[in-house]
């Protein structure tokens, strides 16, 4: 369960700096992987850092401040599943507004070489 932990570590982190190269690190490198979230749906690491990383992270929020609660985990031999709700605060670019969303998120993880690498994601506003 560390090592979940602290795939979870990374992937907060990725948000928080708008960090594609972090975030590059614990995505499946060889299987097929995908995103879906409010804005759209991902079909490849290339869309994900383009259209959830450079567009909506860094294109519309400054200040990111994803935080996680409720963690629940599901781990069988080399695949994990994971359901959590989170805490997003930032501040809109344009406006300079201060937001705050809750949601819901579920990752599918697979085990590769050792270490796990996040293969899909959904996640939804509450």
């Amino acid at each position: 369960m560390d090592k979940i932990k602290a795939l979870l570590n990374n992937y907060v982190k990725s948000v928080n700096d708008c960090d594609t190269e972090l975030a590059r690190s614990f995505w499946d490198n060889e299987g097929e992987v995908s995103f879906i979230h409010p804005r759209g749906y991902e079909h490849s690491f290339e869309e994900i850092k383009k259209h959830f990383y450079i567009e909506t992270m860094g294109g519309k929020f400054s200040n990111r401040d994803l935080r996680l609660k409720d963690l629940k985990a599901k781990v069988f031999k080399d695949t994990t599943f994971l359901e959590f709700s989170w805490d997003f605060y930032a501040t809109e670019n344009e406006t300079g507004e201060k937001i705050h969303h809750e949601g819901r998120e579920t990752q599918f993880l697979i085990m590769r070489n050792g270490e796990w690498k996040i293969s899909n994601i959904h996640y939804s506003k509450v």
